[in-house]
């Protein structure tokens, strides 16, 4: 008799991961942006030509910069569709800059700026109040 070998799966190339990397509370648009990550640690980093598939990602430690001056946010999310932050609330300036400017914004998000790394390649979600985040190879 012979053995009976089961055959492979076919590869899916591009496949997405099923669990995210990062999660944390959605505000602002509802749905996902895919694009790479740049980290801004201080506000002379928000100082720079952003690209449409940019992501911001926010440092705990600009928390205090924002709430003095919450235009810097507003101007942010002109330039990009996806911000995520580390600090920040449910409802505020923050969630009110996402509305208004039609982007994804993400607030607490722990570790972010430690987990993400420039350029990497991600995807965000927003769904309901929940924000997620995944790597993309």
């Amino acid at each position: 008799m012979g053995s009976w070998i089961m055959p492979a799966r076919p590869r899916k190339e591009n496949k997405v991961p099923v669990f995210p990397i990062l999660r944390g509370e959605a505000v602002g648009k509802t749905g996902e942006f895919i694009g790479h990550v740049v980290i801004v640690s201080s506000p002379k980093d928000l100082k720079r030509k952003w690209l449409p598939d940019h992501i911001a990602v926010l440092d705990q430690s600009l928390e205090r910069h924002f709430k003095a001056n919450p235009k810097y946010l507003d101007d942010l999310f002109v330039k990009v569709k996806a911000v995520v932050a580390e600090f920040g609330e449910s409802i505020g300036e923050f969630a009110a800059s996402a509305y208004a400017h039609d982007a994804v914004g993400m607030v607490k998000i722990a570790d972010a700026t430690k987990v993400l790394e420039n350029g990497m390649h991600i995807r965000v979600r927003a769904s309901e109040n929940l924000g997620e985040i995944f790597f993309i190879d």
